[in-house]
């Protein structure tokens, strides 16, 4: 899937839509999952090639998730390492158990805090929330958030 938000041409891969589809809220009870977006810009294209997965470190319920730092920051360094510095850190991803998810104000703030206080590699970074039926993408840069609703 290719999608252009503002002068971002983003690119999912099929293994990152997969982890979306795979932790999708779709069974009552059923908690949020979440974790990194990593991947790679090629020739300025924004290309999402992973996302992490929930770690038992994780804490999740039917309406929350709180990513672990410390176990993301492993999965990072090691897709890193191991990509010889070409895969990065690009955001993060959550679940929400609603047809078209929105952000909460607590995913605003994460994602504002992930920007503000992190060192990144991008000038950018990117919050994706899977709903049951859609996807909501949004891009954060320094001009403000740029916001999508998927289908």
């Amino acid at each position: 899937m290719q999608v252009k938000i503002d002068k971002y041409d983003i690119l999912f891969h099929a293994e990152a839509l997969t982890i979306l589809e795979r932790f999708t809220q779709d069974k009552p009870g059923l908690p949020e999952a979440g974790g990194i977006i990593l991947g790679k810009i090629i020739n300025g294209q924004v290309n999402v090639t992973k996302l992490s997965v929930p770690t038992p470190l994780d804490k999740r319920s039917r309406f929350n998730f709180e990513r672990h730092k410390h176990s993301a920051q492993i999965i990072l360094e090691y897709e890193f390492y191991n990509s010889n510095g070409q895969t990065i850190y690009l955001g993060e991803w959550h679940t929400h158990p609603e047809p078209h998810p929105t952000p909460s104000s607590t995913d605003q703030r994460m994602i504002e805090s992930q920007f503000k206080f992190n060192h990144l590699k991008t000038d950018f970074l990117i919050l994706i929330i899977k709903g049951t039926k859609g996807i909501y993408l949004s891009v954060l840069d320094r001009k403000g958030r740029h916001e999508l609703q998927l289908k």
